[in-house]
């Protein structure tokens, strides 16, 4: 029996099998690092050609969220200013067509004036008009001096119309209210010369990490295993997974559904106040490359409280009593984690609310044999 002892605890030291010194543990740590480096320069080779693709990709939730903000706002105008719902049907147009109404002003005497003048231009012979019209197919040079002659025509009207005459402004009597409608500028903007070149290297170096993950969590794994027991080394199997799909969970949950949904609440705030929108790149890049971080990390709070449980710091009596406690820290977090608005907070803090109770349920219900499934394998 003391034998077997004996073996366990030998089994179980950890420098059995190993003369290194510390210096040399560094350089292992070293040499994982450099592997883990080459597997993101390899991760570079995919994000580099797709870093246009994700930039845009990225916007889209800020299109979608700016089109049907436009869209409302424009058959509320209407409506207000007809008295009456909008039709359906041009409701319908309005956002198949991504379109926005506006008011423009005419003057109706300058515009009577024009069409009166080009009457009498056409009513007038023209001494050439035998010349403009051969016999034979008109050669191409015919053609190129028709084409120029009717752009010159349009441009002086258009110059005739929108210069101002000889008395000066218009007659405000004149004008004439007439509704337009224009295509939504649905997109961001760049306020100096080097900001798109770095939301694109930004967005390379998001999809190379994505890439390389595996193969930088492998080295990593490598070189940090070494200081494991065997039986600690089998809870990778159980935890390694449950992180990633949580993360990717929180991710995912950020960008399908809180994206919209705070875009939304700060554009109608901004109306509310009067402000323009004119959203920045840069601003909205690092909102959408943070945000949907910041809730994949805070979505590991089940796995987090798992872990404390099992190594005996916390208990799911404790977790049960500090609830209130949990749940003020939870909304502290939040506050920290997503953009100055309350809106988005709420968004990650009711979830998080519901995955702090997730946790006291695995707590619970999860059996330590379950975390330990698989065969302990040193990759060194």
């Amino acid at each position: 029996m003391l034998k077997s002892v004996n073996a366990l605890k030998k089994s179980d030291d950890l420098f059995e099998k190993s003369s290194m010194s510390f210096g040399e543990h560094l350089d292992e740590l070293r040499k994982s690092l450099i592997k883990a480096s080459i597997c993101l320069l390899v991760g570079m080779v995919v994000g580099v050609p797709s870093a246009n693709f994700v930039v845009d990709y990225l916007q889209t939730p800020l299109r979608a969220a700016l089109e049907t903000f436009y869209e409302e706002k424009s058959m509320a105008e209407m409506a207000k200013s007809s008295g009456e719902a909008v039709s359906p049907e041009l409701e319908k147009w309005i956002v198949d067509n991504k379109k926005q109404s506006e008011i423009v002003f005419l003057d109706v005497g300058r515009l009577k004036a024009l069409n009166e003048t080009e009457k009498l231009e056409s009513d007038e012979p023209s001494q050439n008009e035998s010349d403009l019209q051969p016999v034979n197919a008109p050669e191409k040079s015919d053609l190129d001096t028709k084409l120029k002659a009717e752009i010159e025509r349009q441009l002086d009207r258009f110059k005739r119309f929108s210069n101002p005459d000889s008395t000066g402004l218009p007659n405000p009597s004149n004008l004439i209210a007439v509704r337009i409608f224009r295509g939504i500028q649905a997109q961001s903007e760049a306020l100096s010369l080097q900001e798109p070149i770095f939301i694109w290297f930004k967005a390379a170096l998001m999809v190379a990490a994505i890439i390389a993950s595996p193969g930088i969590f492998y080295f990593i794994w490598e070189f940090v295993s070494s200081g494991l027991y065997p039986h600690e080394r089998r809870y990778v199997y159980f935890f390694l997974p449950s992180s990633v799909g949580l993360f990717l969970i929180g991710a995912a949950f950020a960008f399908f559904v809180v994206f919209q949904l705070v875009i939304g609440f700060l554009l109608t705030f901004n109306s509310y106040m009067g402000v323009g929108m004119t959203p920045r790149l840069n601003d909205y890049m690092s909102f959408a490359l943070m945000l949907p971080l910041g809730f994949g990390i805070s979505f590991q709070l089940p796995l987090v409280m798992l872990i404390v449980e099992r190594l005996g710091i916390a208990s799911i009596k404790l977790y049960l009593e500090q609830w209130r406690i949990a749940v003020f820290i939870i909304f502290l977090i939040s506050m920290i984690l997503t953009p100055a608005d309350a809106y988005s907070m709420v968004l990650m803090a009711v979830p998080l609310t519901f995955l702090y109770f997730l946790g006291i349920l695995l707590c619970k219900y999860l059996p330590r044999s379950a975390m330990q499934r698989g065969r302990a394998v040193d990759p060194r």
